[in-house]
């Protein structure tokens, strides 16, 4: 019991971390922009091989001490199978298994041949625009995002490096394809409300942005590092007798 306690200590350790944005107020797209975002339509140099090899090694490391818990945890009854049930809540709503169920498909789109009177920097999806997308799937109800193949977790985040995105510190470009589990029409319902991002990129063109339902996507788990090298989790308070 003590290394399933250790176990459920780590993963609830992790959650503690899981807070998102609050909804800002909506400008116009293009003035969110940082002088560098300009960069978006330059080259850049991109090197992700060894922070990619050294995710791999933490991801297949502590998968393999999970796997280790869970065995361990299942072998024992009562309070031990309470235990793994709540255990294998928690790594889904980490985002550290695969999930599946209905949702929707967000394809966002760089404009390939924009026209004169067109900004260039409006024709180019930006990681504000991907940000902003998520932002709204999570605040319409969506139960776990994908981006190009990479889990949307607490620690994930979005930005431009030369001519392509980082999710994930995982290099992705256009197309960018954001998947989301939950209620379909609501999530559809959430996403085509005026005024938002999708309608924003909508005015500078249709071709931007596609939006479909779909009854089963599958979600892979998140692939990158879990390990903290500062933080540590504390016991719970006792509350003191007056």
């Amino acid at each position: 019991m003590v290394w399933a306690m250790s176990g459920m200590l780590l993963v609830l350790g992790f959650l503690g971390s899981l807070a998102w944005m609050t909804q800002k107020a909506r400008v116009d797209r293009t003035s969110r922009l940082d002088p560098d975002q300009a960069g978006r339509i330059s080259f850049g140099t991109i090197d992700t091989m060894e922070s990619l090899l050294r995710a791999q090694q933490e991801v297949q490391s502590l998968r393999a001490q999970l796997a280790k818990l869970q065995t361990s945890v299942a072998e024992n009854s009562g309070q031990g199978q309470l235990l793994n049930q709540s255990l294998k809540e928690a790594q889904r709503f980490a985002g550290l298994t695969p999930v599946e169920g209905p949702g929707i498909v967000i394809t966002l789109r760089d404009v390939q041949n924009p026209t004169a009177d067109m900004m260039i920097e409006a024709t180019i999806i930006h990681d504000v625009d991907v940000l902003r997308v998520v932002n709204e799937l999570w605040n319409s109800g969506a139960e776990a995002i994908s981006i190009n193949g990479q889990r949307v977790v607490a620690t994930t985040g979005f930005r431009c490096v030369g001519p392509v995105m980082r999710v994930n510190d995982v290099p992705i470009a256009s197309p960018v394809i954001i998947k989301a589990l939950g209620d379909t029409d609501t999530l559809l319902g959430g996403m085509n409300l005026p005024g938002g991002i999708i309608s924003e990129l909508k005015e500078t063109s249709p071709k931007m942005v596609t939006l479909e339902g779909a009854k089963k996507l599958e979600l892979p788990s998140y692939s990158g590092s879990t390990k903290a090298s500062v933080s540590k989790s504390t016991p719970p308070k006792t509350q003191e007798t007056p």
